[in-house]
């Protein structure tokens, strides 16, 4: 029996506090920036399994387990936050934070490297180096990875593994591969100002609203016209507010929105074009306006010599046929910036089951984990830590 093998029947047998640990978070969901309760939880459980951590903030845990030997030093990141989603699932765990929901499986990221810290501690004549269990808040969207970075507590890491559980793929199957998996992510505002009036003399006003409208609109030219249609690019204008009442021409409008590309290159153009097409078009209607953009994420770029041993480990878990690539999306997720660091790997756990109605989409009100695949999850997070501390080769 491999040492991944013994890993994955290990966490087999702890499946049952696996599956507490992920039902207990799913029903104290906690928004982005706000996951202190959470971590305060986490932080019990990693004290009963004796496993050391650093708290520089409420809402950031840094569990640090020692090998019996020297080796390499290995991130895994794990996120802790969730979603303004209400749920729906009539599940007995389900949020009991109103209109709050673990609608992204960060829930099973966080029992699974519970279970990991457990696999790890357990037994650490199997494997050598270091472990940084990154228990990072604020993923979607809110900079969680660059709070983590901040603190310096990720410093010494040589490389990055985190897993993402994944409904698009059949559950219980394993995908890692050397490419771009996720795109880089900006948020933007748009702040369009004119002049207000009465609704009966719009020739002394200057439409925000009209404004508006015309950005959206010439907006959608940007991906279509203004870049190559060899380099995938996407933007979204997702929130349009403006005007309170019928009658009165609106001065201000806001709109907010999401651009995101697979290569640099194409994110700065696409930027620059962004605040031209909407300054230029607000101007033509007699309005301004102001573009705020926030850089939230990087482009996802697996490392090879990382996705070798993700892959090396993955074929001790699970049979051949389980075993996946990895395809280029428009999501983005900030593990993306851990590589001004040092290099990673970001692979995806199948979860979905269709007699177990785990199929539904990501950041849906339905959306659910198998909880069959805790085990293996925390399996292949530990797995990679022991090959990835006596394999990699620092620079």
């Amino acid at each position: 029996m491999t040492r991944e093998q013994e890993m994955l029947r290990d966490a087999g047998m702890m499946a049952d506090r696996l599956r507490g640990w992920y039902r207990d978070l799913h029903e104290r969901p906690e928004l982005p920036l706000r996951e202190a309760e959470t971590h305060r939880y986490l932080r019990r459980q990693l004290d009963g399994l004796g496993v050391a951590y650093s708290a520089p903030a409420d809402n950031i845990t840094v569990a640090v387990i020692e090998g019996s030997r020297p080796g390499a030093c290995v991130g895994l990141r794990c996120d802790t936050d969730a979603l303004p989603v209400r749920e729906e699932t009539g599940l007995p765990f389900a949020s009991k934070n109103p209109g709050v929901m673990h609608a992204c499986g960060h829930d099973a990221h966080m029992a699974a490297g519970l279970g990991a810290a457990r696999l790890l501690s357990a037994r650490p004549d199997r494997w050598r180096g270091r472990v940084k269990l990154i228990f990072q808040p604020a993923e979607e969207g809110e900079g969680g990875a660059d709070l983590v970075i901040a603190t310096g507590l990720a410093d010494d890491v040589d490389v990055f593994f985190g897993i993402h559980v994944w409904s698009p793929y059949e559950t219980g199957t394993l995908h890692a591969a050397p490419v771009a998996v996720s795109a880089s992510v900006d948020m933007f505002t748009i702040r369009i100002s004119g002049r207000g009036g009465h609704g009966a003399t719009p020739e002394k006003c200057a439409d925000a609203v009209v404004a508006g409208a015309a950005v959206v609109g010439a907006l959608q030219a940007l991906v279509a016209r203004g870049l190559s249609p060899m380099q995938p690019a996407v933007l979204t204008i997702g929130s349009f507010h403006a005007g309170s009442v019928g009658n009165v021409i609106a001065q201000e409008a806001e709109l907010r929105g999401t651009l995101r590309a697979l290569d640099e290159d194409t994110r700065r153009r696409a930027e620059e074009l962004l605040e031209r097409i909407a300054a230029a078009t607000a101007q033509a209607y007699g309005c301004t306006a102001v573009l705020e953009n926030r850089r939230v994420s990087d482009v996802v770029k697996n490392d090879a010599e990382a996705v070798r041993i993700a892959l090396e480990c993955a074929e001790n878990l699970v049979p051949p046929e389980k075993i996946g690539t990895q395809r280029a999306m428009m999501l983005g997720d900030d593990f993306a910036n851990y590589g001004v660091i040092a290099p990673g790997c970001y692979a995806q756990v199948g979860i979905a089951g269709e007699k177990k109605g785990t199929r539904a989409a990501h950041h849906n009100g339905m959306f659910c984990v198998d909880e069959d695949v805790l085990p293996l999850c925390a399996a292949w997070l530990a797995a990679f830590a022991a090959r990835g501390g006596e394999e990699w080769k620092k620079a």
